[in-house]
């Protein structure tokens, strides 16, 4: 148990320290208790309205807001809509564009 722990935080560690890398121009920042996303000069580029984001990868920042999941651009601007319970992502190793798995429930 203590060995698939370990290998799933330096796999998760490795991603994080990769992903970083490939998005060096912005940085995820914390305001209030939320988060936004600020470029190489300080300037504010996604305001500090969101539960959680990520940093620009495809030109989309993966964002959870009121305990749901969407996509938006570098302005902003909702491209998936916060409209999911979980959304996974499967990396570029896939050969098509079906990367992203939504999932939403609906309640009845």
């Amino acid at each position: 148990m203590k060995k698939l722990l370990l290998l799933t935080s330096a796999i998760i560690l490795f991603a994080s320290i990769t992903f970083a890398q490939n998005a060096k121009d912005y940085a995820i920042v914390k305001l209030n208790g939320k988060y936004g996303l600020i470029d190489k000069s300080g300037n504010e580029v996604i305001s500090c309205k969101y539960d959680y984001v990520s940093l620009f990868r495809e030109n989309l920042a993966l964002v959870k807001l009121n305990r749901k999941w969407g996509f938006i651009n570098k302005t902003d601007n909702e491209v998936i809509p916060l409209k999911y319970d979980k959304i996974l992502y499967f990396g570029e190793e896939m050969q098509d564009d079906n990367r992203f798995i939504f999932e939403s429930r609906i309640n009845k």
